[in-house]
């Protein structure tokens, strides 16, 4: 049995922030907790089954591996499925997004943006699923937790790409430099809290654009980053949300 632990500050970003707001935005309940914990195993799951499709020479412990965390996920999801089946629709909304990014694993390409964006909307979707788990009703709060996780990830895309594997496509950085601009914007238009979380992006995305960092500095960075916009948003949802 093998296991591959994410080794991208931008996995374990997606995987808590996105919860995080649903869970901002609802009332807080027993069930979440149980959701989150199986979300983490369900990532697990993925990520090793994912490694494994793309492995020239296929290594079946990390199928093995995979089917453990799903185990451990189906016995957490089942108090949650129990409590209010209707959970299971947001899963099945995950499911095309899901195809895509297993075709791009059995192709070796997962840098592809459309990967990244499906990645990006399964995550989102499983913050509108914590905020659903608190409601149990379809709520306006839902739209924001998915629109602030989903156009937070990507323009951590754009950037990571100027960084690293795009950083001398000169389309990627005005793509980058456009998208993290008209972000602020439109986040003020939104609420001040919205927007100064999202300053740190902007600044970052055309400061640092150019410099000669080692992906381990850019991580940290963005795990600051990720904490200061979690701590903003969840500022704002908490008191203008609820």
């Amino acid at each position: 049995m093998k296991f591959k632990k994410p080794n991208q500050h931008g996995a374990w970003a997606m995987i808590i922030m996105p919860v995080l707001f649903g869970m901002f935005a609802s009332s807080f309940n027993f069930y979440q907790i149980l959701f989150f914990a199986a979300w983490f195993m369900i990532f697990f799951f993925i990520d090793n089954l994912l490694f494994y499709v793309k492995q020239r020479k296929k290594q079946i412990g990390y199928v093995k591996g995979s089917l453990l965390f799903l185990a451990i996920a189906t016995i957490l999801l089942i108090p949650v499925v129990l409590n209010d089946y209707r959970v299971l629709f947001f899963f099945l909304a995950m499911l095309p997004f899901g195809a895509i990014n297993l075709y791009f694993a059995s192709q070796r390409n997962e840098r592809h943006i459309l990967n990244d964006f499906s990645a990006i909307t399964i995550f989102s979707i499983a913050g509108v699923l914590a905020c659903f788990i608190g409601t149990h009703q379809l709520h306006h709060n839902m739209i924001y937790v998915f629109f602030i996780s989903f156009l937070y990830f990507v323009g951590t895309t754009f950037y990571v790409k100027t960084m690293i594997r795009e950083k001398k496509n000169i389309k990627y950085k005005y793509l980058s430099f456009g998208y993290h601009t008209l972000g602020v914007i439109a986040a003020f238009m939104i609420h001040p809290l919205i927007g100064i979380a999202f300053i740190p992006s902007l600044i970052r995305a055309i400061v640092l654009y150019g410099k000669p960092l080692k992906p381990m500095k850019i991580g940290i960075a963005e795990i600051g980053n990720a904490v200061f916009i979690t701590l903003f948003i969840g500022l704002f949802i908490t008191q203008h949300l609820n």
